[in-house]
């Protein structure tokens, strides 16, 4: 059981850290250092026997903590995204039982809640079920949408020499429609990244690789 506990603490942390970035889309970095400052003495103890084992998944984590800044720097992803990425490779890097490093699971079972939500907002900006409307990245949305619908309040607005990341969406819209509530604008679904990867987490802790080992066997026997 005691094997269980990083898994479980940093689960904590994501699932509040998910209900931050959906309310608020902002996550305070000293919230990242606290729960590494509380929860890395727990990780060490569970692991002392096997600080080998750990520190090699920690390594091996970074294949995503890597990328995922160097995206953050180019303004394709948020800061706390990378934070939380850097919190599971430090606080709980591997599952019990299963050889993937739980980042990378957390990472692959994301995907499912990220493509739900982009649904759902493709949804409200095409006015209903539209296929050829839903199947687009980017939506022709107007400037009037951004500022006062607050189903838009954390979209993503195009400006140039901007990050919208990181930008007021608000102030984006009114700089990109320059002023103009009635002008159509290029924006894209702001997702609150962190609560997916916390719901990616969750799958990972409850069923592990065996999914994605049993398709890589099945596909190695296909070929």
């Amino acid at each position: 059981m005691l094997e269980w506990m990083p898994a479980v603490y940093t689960l904590l942390v994501l699932a509040i850290a998910g209900v931050l970035d959906v309310r608020s889309r902002e996550i305070p970095p000293w919230y990242w250092l606290v729960a590494v400052a509380v929860g890395l003495p727990i990780t060490v103890a569970v692991y002392r026997g096997d600080l080998g084992v750990l520190i090699a998944y920690q390594v091996l984590s970074l294949v995503v903590v890597i990328p995922s800044y160097i995206m953050y720097r180019y303004c394709m992803l948020g800061g706390a995204d990378v934070l939380a990425f850097l919190v599971i490779a430090i606080l709980s890097p591997v599952r019990p039982g299963s050889i993937i490093p739980l980042l990378y699971l957390a990472v692959l079972y994301a995907v499912a809640p990220a493509i739900a939500y982009h649904l759902y907002s493709a949804w409200i900006a095409c006015n209903g079920f539209k296929v050829g409307c839903m199947s687009r990245m980017k939506f022709k949305v107007k400037v009037r949408t951004i500022v006062e619908d607050p189903r838009f309040k954390w979209w993503l607005v195009d400006v140039k020499g901007e990050c919208s990341v990181e930008g007021d969406p608000r102030a984006l819209a009114l700089k990109a429609g320059q002023g103009d509530l009635d002008a159509y604008i290029d924006a894209t679904p702001g997702h609150p990244y962190v609560a997916h990867l916390a719901i990616g987490y969750l799958v990972a802790i409850a069923i592990g690789d065996r999914p994605i080992l049993e398709l890589v066997t099945a596909l190695a026997k296909l070929v």
